[in-house]
C-alpha cells in the first residue's frame, strides 16, 4: 500500500516527469535491500529472471539519477529493469574490482558486462540502459563522461519480408468485421426505439424484463449524455439490467448483441458492459478499427494512440486543393516530431472517417470521464495529492484519445471506460492473428501467424520502396530523418536476393558474350536480358551498325543524328539517345512492335516517378509522343499485349525501366 505523500520512507518518492507526464510512485527499497522473485505476484514473476541482491551504495546513486532526471514512467520502468540486471551481474562476478559507487564502475566492468548480457540472451539495449544511468551520474557529479566503453553496434536487422497480398486480404476481412460492428450499433438503435422502460412506476410490467428491446431502450436512455456505473444503475432500480445470465431474476437470460469477432470472450455477452455494446465498442471492436488505421496509414501503434482529438487542428488539416482529402497528424514522442498520413474524408474505411465516427460514437464515454476529472480537481483543490493528480492526467489522456471502449467485467466507473494503451499491444497482436486464422488466411499466408503492430508500418515502407525503387521515396514515406534509419524497416534480404538475380543474369550474359565473341557488346546483353535469347534475324541486324537501336529499329545514318534528336552528339560517335521513332533516319521493321511497346511502358512508368516538372519539355515527353504515333501502324491488340506485359513486370519489380534521367 502506498504511503501518503507526507509519510514517504527515505527509499520512496513521487516522480513528477520533466516532460509533463502524470506523476508516479517509486519505491527504491528493492535496490537497497534486495528482493526475491518468489515475493512477487504471479504476473510480475513472468518479467523477473531471478532474485536481486541489495547494493545500498549503487542504489543510492541510481536513486539520485532518477530523482534528478525525472523521466516518464515508461522510461523509468525500462531503466529500473536494466539496473536490476546490474545488481545480478555484480553478484555473479565477485572477482571484479569492488564497486562502492557508480564511480568505481570502469572499462573492465563494461567489457565483462557486455559478455554477461550476451551469455544471458539479452540485447545490447540492456547495456545501453545501464550505461545511461552511469553516464548521467558521472555528468551530474563530475561533468565528464564515465569510463564505461560504448555499446557494440547492434547487428544489422532484417525485418520479416512482408506479404502484401496477405495484408490486402486481411484488410478486406477487417472491413467486413467493421461493417458488422456498424450494423450492430444501427440494429441497437432500432431495437431501442421499439422498447420502453420496464419498471412498474413507468408503466412497465414484470414480464417486460424478458424483452431485449427494453434492455436496449434503457441502455440508450441511460447513456444519452454519459455512462453510469454499475452502482448508479442499481440505485435507479435497474438491478436486472446489470445482472448476468447466472442470476435467477426476470430478464437474466437477456444477453448483449451478438457480433462474432474472433478473440471476443464469453463475458462479452453477459451483464451490463456487454449490453453497452449495443451503443459502444468493446476492446475487440476497437482492435478492428485500430488495425485498419495501422495498415492504411503506415503509422506505428504509439503514433496512432497519440492522436489527439481534443481540437480538429491537433489531428488533421484539410487539403488546399481537394476538400475530400486531409492530412492526419500525430506526435511521435520518441523522435520528437510530428508525422502525417493522407486520408480521404468521405471514404468509409479511411483513417479520417474511422476516427471521426468513433469520436462521435464514444462521446458519452468521454463526457463521463470529463465529469470524473471535475470531481477529482475539486478534491485536489481541497487537499492535493500526487495520487489524485496522476489519476487526473491519466483520465485527460483518455479524453483526448479516439480509442475509448467499454471494459468487460468492470464493476466501477473508474475502470468501466478505458482507452487503448501501448501496453495493450499483446492483445492487439493476439486478436489480429485470431481474425486471420478464423478467415482461413494463415495456411496460404504464414506471415499472418506472427503479425504484429510494427509490421504494418514495415510493410508500408517496403511497399513504397519496391514500387518506387528509390530510397528517397521510401524515406519520405517512412518520415525518417536519415537514410541510416531506413535499414531498420526494409526487408533487405529479399531486396538483396532480387538484386543478386539481376546481377547474376548480367554477368552470365556478359561472360558468355566475351567467351564466344571476345568482345563486350552492351546492345546484345540488353537484348538477351529482355528476351532471354538473340534470334537469327536479330543476329543479322546486329552485325549491321545501322540497325543497332534500343527500340528494335534500323538507322540509315547512326553516326549523324539530327540536332533535335541528340543536341549533344559527338562527331564520329554512334547516336547515344536513339529516339528513333522521331528521327528521319529511323527504319521500322515488323518485329519492332515489341521493343517499342516496351519502351512506351518504360516511359509511362517513369512519368509517374520523375514528376511533371522534369517530364514536361524533356526528351521523355517527346519520345513518348513519337512512339505513340509510330505504334498506330501496328495492330492495337498486339501493342496492348506487349505494353501490359512490360508494365506488369515493372510494377512487380521483375524488370527495371531503361532510362533514369532525360537527355535534356
Amino acid at each position: 500500500m502506498r504511503m501518503p505523500d507526507e509519510e514517504l520512507s527515505p527509499f520512496a518518492a513521487w516522480i513528477l516527469p520533466k516532460d509533463g507526464g502524470p506523476p508516479y510512485y517509486v519505491d527504491f527499497s528493492e535496490f537497497y535491500f534486495g528482493r526475491r522473485k518468489s515475493d512477487l505476484s504471479r504476473k510480475a514473476q513472468r518479467f523477473w529472471k531471478s532474485d536481486i541482491v541489495g547494493l545500498p551504495n549503487l542504489a543510492r546513486d541510481f536513486q539520485t539519477v532518477i530523482l534528478t532526471e525525472r523521466p516518464l514512467e515508461t522510461v523509468y520502468n525500462t531503466h529500473a529493469s536494466a539496473w536490476r540486471n546490474m545488481h545480478r551481474f555484480i553478484q555473479v562476478c565477485p572477482d571484479l574490482p569492488q564497486t562502492m559507487s557508480i564511480f568505481d564502475i570502469g572499462e573492465i566492468h563494461g567489457l565483462r558486462l557486455k559478455q554477461w548480457i550476451f551469455d544471458n540472451g539479452m540485447t545490447s539495449h540492456t547495456y545501453k540502459q545501464i550505461k545511461w544511468v552511469i553516464e548521467r551520474y558521472s555528468q551530474i557529479h563530475r561533468g565528464t563522461p564515465s569510463d564505461m566503453p560504448p555499446r557494440d553496434a547492434p547487428p544489422e536487422p532484417d525485418p520479416v519480408e512482408p506479404d502484401f497480398v496477405a495484408l490486402q486480404r486481411l484488410s478486406l476481412v477487417l472491413r467486413k468485421h467493421a461493417r458488422s460492428i456498424f450494423s450492430m450499433w444501427k440494429d441497437g438503435a432500432a431495437l431501442a426505439a421499439q422498447g420502453c422502460d420496464p419498471r412498474a412506476k413507468f408503466g412497465g410490467l414484470h414480464g417486460d424484463w424478458k424483452k431485449p428491446e427494453n434492455h436496449a431502450h434503457l441502455i440508450y436512455h441511460l447513456t444519452e449524455t454519459c455512462v453510469p456505473s454499475n452502482a448508479e444503475v442499481v440505485a435507479l432500480g435497474l438491478r436486472t439490467l446489470v445482472q448476468t445470465t447466472h442470476a435467477t431474476k426476470p430478464g437474466n437470460n437477456i444477453k448483449g448483441p451478438h457480433c462474432p469477432i474472433p478473440g471476443i470472450t464469453t463475458n462479452a455477452h453477459h451483464g451490463y458492459p456487454s449490453k453497452l455494446r449495443w451503443r459502444f465498442p468493446l476492446e475487440v471492436d476497437m482492435a478492428v478499427f485500430i488495425w485498419i488505421v495501422l495498415i492504411y496509414t503506415g503509422f506505428n501503434l504509439s503514433t496512432v494512440l497519440a492522436i489527439d482529438i481534443s481540437e480538429p487542428s491537433k489531428w488533421y488539416a484539410p487539403a488546399l486543393q481537394d476538400p475530400d482529402h486531409v492530412l492526419i497528424f500525430s506526435d511521435k514522442d520518441r523522435a520528437k516530431k510530428i508525422v502525417y498520413a493522407p486520408s480521404k474524408v468521405r471514404a468509409q474505411f479511411h483513417a479520417f472517417r474511422i476516427i471521426k465516427t468513433l469520436t462521435e460514437v464514444t462521446e458519452p464515454l468521454r463526457e463521463t470521464l470529463r465529469r470524473k476529472v471535475e470531481k477529482l480537481r475539486a478534491k485536489n483543490n481541497e487537499s492535493y495529492t500526487h495520487e489524485t493528480q496522476r489519476e487526473i492526467q491519466k483520465l485527460e489522456e483518455s479524453i483526448r484519445s479516439p480509442w475509448l471502449y467499454v471494459g468487460l467485467m468492470e464493476r466501477d466507473e473508474e475502470t468501466l471506460i478505458r482507452s487503448v494503451q501501448n501496453t495493450d499491444v499483446s492483445n492487439l497482436n493476439s486478436i489480429i492473428r485470431l481474425i486471420a486464422e478464423d478467415a482461413n488466411l494463415t495456411d496460404d499466408h504464414p506471415y499472418l501467424k506472427t503479425l504484429s503492430t510494427s509490421q504494418a508500418r514495415d510493410s508500408m515502407i517496403n511497399f513504397t520502396y519496391r514500387n518506387s525503387r528509390r530510397m528517397s521515396v521510401a524515406k519520405l514515406a517512412s518520415q525518417q530523418s536519415d537514410y541510416r534509419s531506413l535499414k531498420y524497416y526494409l526487408a533487405r534480404r529479399k531486396i538483396r536476393r532480387a538484386n543478386f538475380q539481376i546481377v547474376n543474369q548480367v554477368l552470365t550474359h556478359t561472360f558468355s558474350e566475351i567467351s564466344h565473341r571476345d568482345v563486350f557488346d552492351e546492345t546484345r546483353i540488353k537484348i538477351a536480358l529482355k528476351t532471354g535469347e538473340i534470334t537469327r534475324e536479330q543476329e543479322r541486324r546486329l552485325r549491321d551498325v545501322r540497325q543497332r537501336t534500343r527500340v528494335g529499329m534500323g538507322c540509315k545514318n547512326p553516326t549523324n543524328p539530327p540536332p533535335e534528336i541528340d543536341p549533344y552528339h559527338l562527331d564520329g560517335e554512334i547516336c547515344a539517345v536513339q529516339r528513333c521513332t522521331g528521327c528521319i533516319h529511323g527504319v521500322i521493321f515488323p518485329e519492332s512492335v515489341r521493343p517499342m511497346a516496351y519502351a512506351l511502358a518504360d516511359l509511362r512508368y517513369l512519368c509517374r516517378k520523375v514528376g511533371l516538372a522534369v517530364w514536361k519539355g524533356s526528351s521523355f515527353e517527346e519520345e513518348e509522343i513519337s512512339i505513340v504515333e509510330t505504334l498506330k501502324q501496328f495492330d492495337d491488340e498486339v501493342v496492348k499485349k506487349y505494353f501490359q506485359e512490360r508494365m506488369e513486370a515493372l510494377k512487380s519489380g521483375e524488370e527495371m525501366a531503361f532510362d533514369v534521367y532525360p537527355h535534356y
